[in-house]
């Protein structure tokens, strides 16, 4: 799927996508993922398998990847740029391209919720931000379909914090499959994934780090 802006303002795809993402956040958090709430306490706005995944590659003494050293530091700083967190959402944690369907009728349906947890909602939209590369004029509409106003640029700047944790999730994905050589991926495809999230980890922490929010936006009608 190719999820784009067009001629400056928030596509019908974005706002049905948008649409979809937020009804999904608004459904009751199911028993058996309070319970798993409880159990696993905290998460942070990376959500609980970045915390996991992350612990494991500390663990493993992961180092093909140039990624672990003062890691730890950078979440927190990331964490704190992103602010204070509400209540958890039921969240999806996978909203890639692939996991969008279109239907005949027009509505988006979601799917693959394998890594279904309490979570902090705008990590869904980060995921699909990251994931399918959009450029600051489609993030701004994704981002202001999903709040229903206008993002500002303190949305706008929290959202690139979270971006950047969406990165780091999915090159820890990579990472996890890589070590474990327990996925459906072979042992080269793993690396493959790990090592392309972990280019856009790069782009975006540089971005992060030599601006506040950055570039011009487009209004949202």
């Amino acid at each position: 799927m190719h999820v784009a802006a067009r001629d400056g303002r928030s596509s019908a795809l974005l706002c049905d996508i948008a649409g979809a993402i937020r009804r999904l956040h608004n459904v009751t958090m199911p028993e058996v993922l309070e319970a798993f709430q409880a159990e696993v306490g905290y998460v942070g706005w990376g959500g609980p398998h970045l915390a996991k995944w992350l612990a494991y590659a500390e663990e493993r003494g992961y180092s093909r990847l140039p990624i672990l050293h003062g890691l730890r530091d950078f979440i927190a700083k990331l964490e704190s740029v992103a602010g204070p967190m509400g209540p958890p959402k039921f969240c999806h944690f996978d909203l890639l391209a692939d996991n969008l369907v279109l239907k005949e009728n027009g509505g988006i349906l979601l799917v693959d919720f394998e890594y279904t947890a309490p979570g902090q909602p705008l990590m869904d939209l980060a995921v699909l931000a990251m994931g399918c590369s959009l450029d600051a004029t489609a993030e701004k509409n994704l981002l202001s379909a999903y709040l229903g106003v206008e993002a500002t640029e303190a949305d706008i700047k929290q959202f690139k914090a979270i971006r950047v944790l969406a990165a780091l999730r999915e090159t820890f994905w990579g990472v996890t499959a890589e070590l474990s050589q327990s996925s459906a991926l072979s042992l080269e495809e793993a690396k493959s994934y790990a090592d392309m999230n972990f280019e856009k980890f790069k782009v975006l922490r540089e971005e992060f780090e030599s601006t506040n929010a950055g570039g011009s936006f487009c209004t949202v009608a």
